[in-house]
């Protein structure tokens, strides 16, 4: 009797486990969910949250600052994952969901993420092996520009869109920036600001060896339009060498399971 009683509670959490109603409140925790094999049971996740190609279809909750906390209670999930800055807007649904907190902000950040909710969704095998493939992936691109010069680079993630002005760019306290420095280059910028906003004159004077524009926000513009407004400014090394790199691939900001991929690309650029 007492294997049986053991035997019940493993199928009853087994069962709760499959069928628990998940939103996650961030691209990267959607795709870490969805790489678990636990996409279907998100019932929810936001406007930005378009990969796999299935997570477009699910249920929108909003953005980064407009969740709708109304849609939120509607949908009655078990589990909601949020990042640290989620929580004074949804803290008011900690008694009708279990708030699953993880941060983003470094790759120890990303892996413990991964673990994390790869636990409490059990699937924790799975989670240790897309762990153990990043890292394999990160370790190899390392190995490839271990004695290599490291390109000082300048990652700009917002600016004006007809104009090099209000520029914005990665500071030092983010994971891309690590993924930088293992895909051969190395921040530009030496300030303690996360994301700092410059001026072109600023630019001039860091005088970079390479910029990497990501340019979602003003995708329709022509790769040619984007490298016009830097020609005059050949003063910098990266106008004067061509090494101005654009991308509209959204995906290589987000913290989550593609990160090897993000190395891959960045070490690509530096070819």
């Amino acid at each position: 009797m007492k294997i049986l009683r053991i035997l019940i509670v493993i199928i009853i959490l087994q069962v709760s486990i499959f069928s628990q109603r998940i939103i996650t409140l961030a691209p990267g925790l959607t795709e870490i969910v969805f790489s678990l094999g636990k996409g279907k049971n998100i019932v929810g996740n936001t406007k930005f949250c378009d990969f796999p190609k299935e997570a477009k279809k699910i249920k929108k909750i909003g953005g980064y600052f407009d969740l709708s906390l109304e849609i939120l209670i509607d949908l009655k999930p078990d589990i909601i994952i949020l990042y640290p800055e989620h929580y004074n807007k949804i803290k008011i649904l900690k008694d009708k969901a279990e708030l699953l907190i993880v941060k983003h902000k470094t790759l120890k950040d990303i892996f413990d993420s991964i673990q994390l909710i790869s636990e409490k969704l059990g699937e924790i095998e799975r989670g240790e092996l897309i762990i153990s493939k990043i890292k394999k992936t990160l370790m190899n691109i390392r190995l490839k520009t271990l004695k290599k010069k490291k390109f000082k680079t300048l990652l700009i993630i917002g600016r004006n869109p007809d104009q090099l002005t209000n520029i914005t760019i990665m500071g030092k306290n983010d994971f891309l920036n690590e993924i930088l420095e293992i895909s051969g280059g190395i921040n530009a910028y030496n300030g303690n600001i996360p994301y700092p906003n410059i001026s072109i004159e600023s630019v001039v004077y860091m005088n970079p060896d390479f910029i990497i524009e990501f340019s979602n926000l003003y995708s329709d513009k022509k790769r040619k339009e984007i490298l016009n407004l830097w020609a005059k400014y050949d003063i910098i090394t990266a106008v004067k060498k061509k090494r101005i790199k654009i991308t509209s691939e959204i995906f290589l900001l987000k913290p989550g399971p593609r990160v090897g991929e993000i190395a891959k690309k960045l070490y690509n650029f530096f070819l």
